[in-house]
């Protein structure tokens, strides 16, 4: 998740994952003599679909599907060397994507579009859009602006003067909600979704700008506001969402928002964080006692106690820090801004930057079956080692779906 100068932000939001860079290549290179609706066209075909900018990268068994630009979808079964597009019923820019299992998977962007496909990829359907979410979200912000009009109504009865004062300033934030909800519903505004989580191939979560979350438990056919159960009174943006090993989950987001589940997500309350600006992604080693979070400025930081403490490490890059995953749980590797790329040994207690050859903004990692590395960015895909050299052989598009 998740500054509208980061060069190649994960490009993870309107103020982190989906930056700068995404917005001004969206726009400038989507544009048509004829205005088409993204939610209703579907991606081009092109044989420079591995070679455009792309936001994620994930596996799914032994294959890999990364997302980005003009609805791209793209996939690999021979660890990054070759590819080809999926079918995809939007052109809207893609900002992630995560697989439950082999062939369930789910592909979020702007116009709070959400995807699924059920056969590892080759085809996607449209779940989900902004239109939706501006429904649930006003729905939402009536029945939250209802409840903080009872409890002052309650605290004027009982004269409690802090309780008085404390439900008005909570009627002031429901209001200005549902404003701003009102606002979004009538003038058809729609919002990036920026990340998303997957607990098997019915129950998840998809998040995004403003402190949106969604929560769907029949594989994303009904979706329910779960704002409410999350302690995001600003509405922050949330740019990244992680497991964090049985019942535990981790959000991340602007502002140093740090936000920790120990239900599966049920609720989500605050933790403190060391450092006040973005966070873009958030990684959980595989052991599940460690977490990484990190974000603009080189800035990343590392918890031993799922959020209770925090302590900023030196990565020794001051560029964004924008993707990231761990080698067999005690190594990290964080990608970013101007080829940024930095490696966490002892599970992340100490790191060694160097830059990538290129210089080009990166906004996902994910390690393949043969060692190497697949990288994802403004460039499209990239394979390197994990000293962060490029490996031999060329990358291409084999088959453009029908």
């Amino acid at each position: 998740m998740r500054s509208l100068t980061t060069v190649c932000a994960r490009l993870r939001s309107v103020a982190g994952k989906v930056a700068t860079l995404v917005l001004a290549v969206s726009m400038g290179t989507t544009a048509q003599a004829e205005w088409q609706d993204p939610l209703e066209t579907p991606a081009m075909k092109s044989l420079k679909a591995p070679f455009n900018m792309l936001l994620d990268v994930a596996s799914a068994g032994n294959r890999l599907i990364a997302v980005g630009d003009r609805g791209h979808i793209i996939l690999s079964d021979d660890d990054g060397y070759s590819w080809k597009q999926a079918k995809v019923p939007v052109m809207t820019p893609l900002t992630s994507v995560y697989f439950a299992d082999p062939r369930n998977g789910w592909a979020v962007g702007h116009d709070a579009v959400v995807l699924h496909t059920n056969d590892g990829g080759e085809n996607w359907v449209k779940q989900f859009d902004g239109f939706i979410a501006n429904e649930l979200v006003l729905e939402q912000a009536k029945k939250q602006k209802a409840e903080a009009q009872t409890e002052l109504n309650k605290a004027k009865v009982m004269g409690n003067r802090s309780r008085i004062s404390d439900a008005e300033e909570e009627l002031e934030n429901r209001t200005f909600a549902l404003e701003d909800a009102e606002y979004d519903y009538e003038e058809k505004s729609t919002k990036p979704l920026l990340d998303l989580w997957f607990k098997n191939a019915r129950e998840g979560f998809v998040v995004g700008a403003y402190g949106m979350i969604f929560k769907t438990i029949d594989g994303g056919s009904t979706w329910t506001d779960w704002s409410a159960n999350v302690e995001n009174p600003d509405r922050f943006h949330i740019n990244a969402i992680a497991h964090a090993g049985d019942n535990r989950l981790m959000m991340v987001g602007e502002m140093g928002l740090i936000l920790r589940s120990l239900d599966g997500g049920n609720s989500w309350t605050q933790t403190f964080s060391p450092y006040e600006g973005s966070y873009f992604g958030v990684l959980s080693l595989n052991n599940h006692q460690v977490q990484l979070a990190f974000g603009l400025r080189g800035n990343l930081a590392r918890t031993e106690s799922f959020g209770s403490n925090w302590r900023l490490e030196n990565t020794g890059t001051e560029q964004s820090l924008i993707g990231g995953t761990d080698r067999r749980g005690r190594v990290a590797y964080v990608v970013g801004n101007g080829g940024a790329f930095t490696k966490g040994i002892d599970q992340g207690q100490k790191w060694d930057a160097s830059v990538r050859e290129g210089r080009t903004g990166a906004a996902a990692i994910v390690e393949t079956q043969s060692g190497h590395f697949v990288i994802v960015g403004e460039q499209g895909v990239e394979l390197v080692d994990k000293s962060g050299k490029r490996v031999q052989g060329a990358i291409k598009s084999l088959e453009v779906k029908g």
